[in-house]
């Protein structure tokens, strides 16, 4: 029986289906009724799904299995993270981190979105003002400016160049603004967010996520270290679980060379310098995974500070530059040339 599609899963619908599977798990019903039972209560396409799922493994096919044939809609990440809990008898842990991972991803949506309101609505303001002094106010400045035989200043040409291509620019802007930002609408509620690979630098979105995965990494891999798991497979599993691309690559490299009996430093391109230096420090698998735990509850803290970060200082940031931005363009096109005209009026 096919798994029905599951490509516009969103981030909210994944931690709703997770939790109640992390609660099957803990209570200890079997995954087969539980999921036929919850197929039968949730709504819409999780319900569909649930019910599937509950049928599939009713005939006998493993979970990782099941969610490998629903194709695109559940992340990678996500179905590493369940081969990798049940490799290790933990399932229901490993699953805590996706539902944590899923709901810091669908807040910080939440505050790019109201951080963006205030900007938007100025950019807006700002773009019918603009609009009107570029059509209407310029070209009875230039006119005042041939009428009364005034010299015009030498930037007075790019301004006046500025207000003609500007019409065309606005609505450039706004046409590429609706497409950008729908597409992101969609694929940041989508699932697949939290597998998006993060980037560095200032604490964006993306930024956040990028040290949550380090952290789902980390307990993963004490998780694995716990149950004596392989390293080198451990190592490999966690980085799928983690969903970070870079991080997938690189420890599959150290991963060979834990295999050959080589030494993991120098460390590749996107592997955590402070897990390697535990990696390489030749503790006991005990004071191994206690140590990555601690470490897993740094980068969870910090992606936390980061998130603050963003809900506090994002809207500032966006509304003094829409705001100056406006400001310095009605003094170009409107106040400046006036006041040079009203200085050259004055000159005897």
């Amino acid at each position: 029986m096919a798994v029905p599609a599951t490509h516009g899963i969103t981030l909210d619908e994944l931690a709703a289906l997770n939790d109640e599977i992390i609660a099957l798990v803990r209570a200890g019903v079997p995954l087969e009724p539980g999921l036929l039972s919850l197929g039968a209560d949730l709504p819409g396409r999780l319900g569909r799904f649930a019910n599937s799922l509950g049928r599939r493994l009713e005939s006998g096919e493993s979970l990782v299995d099941t969610l490998d044939d629903s194709g695109d809609g559940f992340p990678r990440v996500y179905r590493a993270v369940v081969a990798a809990g049940i490799r290790s008898g933990k399932l229901s842990s490993a699953l805590e981190g996706i539902s944590t991972a899923a709901r810091r991803a669908a807040e910080l949506r939440r505050v790019m979105i109201v951080s963006l309101i205030y900007p938007i609505a100025v950019l807006m303001v700002a773009s019918f003002v603009f609009l009107f002094t570029a059509l209407m106010t310029a070209p009875i400045v230039a006119r005042i400016y041939e009428l009364l035989g005034v010299e015009r200043p030498w930037w007075y040409e790019w301004v006046f160049h500025m207000t003609q291509v500007g019409p065309e620019v606005i609505a450039g802007f706004w046409f590429v603004t609706v497409i950008v930002g729908g597409v992101w609408l969609y694929r940041s509620s989508r699932a697949v967010a939290i597998s998006d690979r993060g980037i560095r630098g200032l604490p964006t979105v993306a930024r956040v996520l990028h040290v949550g995965r380090m952290a789902t990494f980390a307990d993963v891999l004490a998780m694995m270290v716990e149950h004596k798991v392989a390293l080198d497979e451990a190592i490999v599993l966690a980085a799928e679980a983690s969903g970070d691309r870079i991080l997938v690559k690189a420890s599959g490299i150290i991963a060979e060379r834990i295999r050959g009996g080589q030494h993991t430093a120098p460390l590749p391109k996107g592997f955590p310098p402070l897990l390697g230096w535990l990696l390489n420090s030749g503790t006991q698998r005990e004071q191994l995974a206690k140590s990555l735990r601690q470490t897993a509850s740094s980068y969870r803290r910090r992606a936390l500070n980061m998130g603050n970060w963003l809900t506090i200082y994002l809207p500032i940031i966006l509304s003094a530059g829409v705001g100056g931005t406006i400001a310095i363009l009605y003094v170009l096109i409107v106040m400046a040339p006036f006041y040079n005209l009203l200085f050259q009026l004055s000159l005897p």
